[in-house]
């Protein structure tokens, strides 16, 4: 970081990083070695197929950014399974170097954490839900030792 930043924006960056990184991560574990044909499997009773989901969670991390650059909102349609993937890691990359240079207040940080940070994770534990449903499970992950 080549601002000048407070201890405490310095921390809050970081926490910032590092979740967005868990994100990552743990994403890529839930739609790891999936076929095309996950993206419209169906659990029934209202639940969002994974292709909805990976998009809402896009929808989510282009709200961050639009939050953190103090810009407009984006409504981003849906896209292929592989396309939608690739779209979150390029949306996490672009989240990543806002937020670099992102002077952090604590209401901004308590929006995002409260909001679309949690509803990002939550979503990605239904993908990892929906593989077991779907009968190709994720393998075990010690999510604590995970080098993010």
């Amino acid at each position: 970081m080549e601002k000048n930043f407070q201890p405490q924006a310095i921390i809050a960056v970081r926490l910032l990083r590092h979740w967005l990184g868990t994100i990552k991560f743990r994403f890529t574990a839930a739609i790891s070695g999936t076929e095309r044909n996950f993206a419209s499997f169906d659990a029934g009773n209202g639940v969002r197929k994974p292709i909805e989901i990976v998009c809402h969670i896009s929808q989510l991390l282009q709200n961050c950014y639009s939050i953190i650059s103090d810009s407009p909102r984006v409504r981003l349609e849906s896209k292929g399974w592989y396309e939608e993937a690739a779209r979150f890691f390029e949306l996490v990359e672009q989240l990543d170097q806002a937020i670099l240079q992102f002077i952090p207040e604590q209401t901004v940080i308590e929006t995002l954490v409260q909001g679309p940070l949690t509803d990002a994770t939550g979503h990605i534990g239904q993908l990892t839900m929906l593989r077991r449903l779907a009968g190709t499970p994720v393998s075990y992950i010690n999510y604590s030792q995970a080098m993010i």
